[in-house]
């Protein structure tokens, strides 16, 4: 059982404080590299506990703020609508942190698992700070441990995990608390918490919404269906004569919105390679977005060439070919990351017109040794398979490039196991850093050099890395596969163009193991 806090306890944390007020006063601008480093992991490690405590109060306050309390509970008796409310006007936040500090408190205090849809609390603003009342804290009894997830708990209190990370994973697990056995969400709770340790929280996000689905298929459905049913798109216009667009949609409809701005927007930056640096374009990412949404208006009012817009408008939609047989399991969209069930992508090809082709078959050359320097089209789809996007910092499909691990001119092949999908960024700085890349059994692992990490531990790459072990779906290129199967992938793609026969739309990629 976890000790209670007394007043003197509450004078420590005045101690604490003004201890840390004092560190901070110092300036840090004369450390070494090596001493900053030291320090500012610390400073982090401070940082994560504090927030674990006021977690705890954060908890806490949503608990003493239950309707059946006097008065409506302790945030009305305050003067505020609820606890979330109260949380950030003590904290000096906003609603949202303060709705995700409530949810990490979950890992702490025993609770009764939630009802609400498994969404990000990241994503919940000031103006619709979620539910009005999730405060169904109790006080356990004598013989009920404290902690509800243990392992979250542990990560949460030693500071090795942030609370924004460990709120994604409480709400997953309590999205399915009372649908999964208690032995098996525990075991996805200690393997959700070994992978968010070390992943930043768009990373946790994916790897928490890919594990409950998984875990909770039926579930998982549910909430297409309640999300499919929610979406919305409205807009107003201001004094100025501006118009701002609200909405919110599910991940099949917002698909091929997304896919065809996003590619649009890449076509773009590709083409300022080739400009004049003096007549540059010099529009931002959400100024060409919103020339793309544009366009595309404009080209529904009048426009009939479809086919030589020079940009790649393929929505890429992955999934086992038994299940799309059976219509029942998950697949992906390429540049999406919420998983989708088998049955949504399946509606998805039957409205927007797809052209679906098994791959992987023997017709497909994935393997091209010396022969050829550039990556095929087939090969491309293949990598993306494995690595869902930029091995290493995860950007989405559009952003990456297939590169060669050893230089083709240096005697490397163009082939899956010496091929890795980069975005600029990260292709340049594994160059400019000297870090190395391996392919091990399918999986990527990038081996830092020695002046970031003296022990060069190998860090997963590609979806090992957002995958709770177990659970991950990776390519097996050793060797390419060359028969269709009943495993093999299916691969979907949509066009704006009318479909035709033409090998540079074939699409393929291997089996997943």
């Amino acid at each position: 059982m976890t000790d209670r806090m007394t007043v003197a306890d509450t004078a420590r944390i005045g101690q604490a404080s003004d201890l840390v007020g004092a560190v901070a006063r110092l300036d840090v601008s004369g450390l070494s590299e090596e001493d900053f480093l030291g320090a500012y992991e610390a400073a982090a490690r401070l940082g994560r506990l504090t927030d674990a405590l006021r977690a705890r109060f954060a908890g806490d306050a949503a608990r003493r703020s239950s309707p059946d309390q006097a008065g409506g509970g302790l945030a009305r008796r305050q003067g505020f609508g609820n606890a979330a409310s109260m949380v950030a006007a003590v904290t000096g936040g906003s609603q949202a942190g303060a709705w995700r500090a409530i949810e990490a408190a979950g890992a702490l205090t025993t609770k009764l698992p939630l009802a609400h849809d498994l969404s990000d609390p990241g994503e919940v603003s000031d103006n619709h700070p979620g539910p009005e009342d999730r405060s169904d804290l109790r006080e356990p009894a004598d013989d009920e441990p404290v902690h509800r997830f243990p392992a979250l708990a542990d990560a949460l209190l030693s500071g090795k995990l942030s609370t924004d990370a460990a709120a994604l994973v409480t709400a997953g697990l309590q999205s399915m608390g009372d649908r999964v056995p208690s032995d098996q969400l525990h075991e996805l709770e200690r393997r959700l918490v070994a992978k968010a340790k070390n992943l930043k929280v768009q990373d946790v996000r994916r790897l928490v919404a890919h594990a409950v689905a998984r875990a909770d298929l039926a579930g998982h459905v549910e909430r297409e269906k309640r999300q499919h049913a929610d979406r919305y798109l409205s807009w107003s216009e201001d004094h100025t004569g501006m118009v701002t667009l609200n909405g919110r949609l599910d991940a099949v409809t917002a698909a091929p919105i997304r896919t065809v701005i996003e590619q649009m927007v890449t076509h773009q930056f590709r083409q300022r390679r080739d400009q004049d640096p003096l007549e540059q374009d010099q529009r931002s990412v959400g100024q060409l977005r919103a020339d793309a949404l544009y366009d595309l208006a404009r080209h529904a009012l009048g426009c009939k060439e479809t086919t030589n817009s020079g940009v790649r408008t393929t929505i890429i939609v992955r999934m086992n070919l038994s299940d799309l047989n059976t219509g029942e399991g998950l697949g992906r969209i390429d540049g999406t990351h919420q998983p989708v069930s088998v049955g949504e992508l399946r509606r998805l090809a039957g409205e927007v017109g797809v052209i679906p082709q098994v791959l992987g078959g023997s017709s497909v050359v994935l393997d091209q040794g010396r022969e050829v320097r550039m990556f095929t089209r087939a090969q491309r789809l293949a990598l993306l398979e494995r690595d869902g996007g930029c091995a290493k910092c995860h950007a989405p499909p559009e952003h990456c490039e297939a590169h060669h691990i050893v230089w083709w001119k240096h005697g490397g092949g163009t082939d899956l196991s010496n091929g890795v999908m980069l975005c600029t960024r990260c292709h340049h700085d594994i160059h400019r850093q000297r870090w190395r890349i391996r392919i091990r059994k399918g999986t990527v692992e990038f081996i830092p050099p020695p002046h970031i990490d003296p022990s060069q531990t190998p860090r997963p790459g590609g979806r090992t890395a957002i995958t709770p072990d177990g659970d991950g779906r990776h390519s097996t290129h050793e060797p390419p596969v060359r028969e269709t199967g009943k495993n093999s992938v299916s691969t979907i793609t949509t066009h704006t163009e009318k479909p035709r026969e033409n090998p540079a739309h074939n699409a393929a990629t291997q089996e997943a193991a």
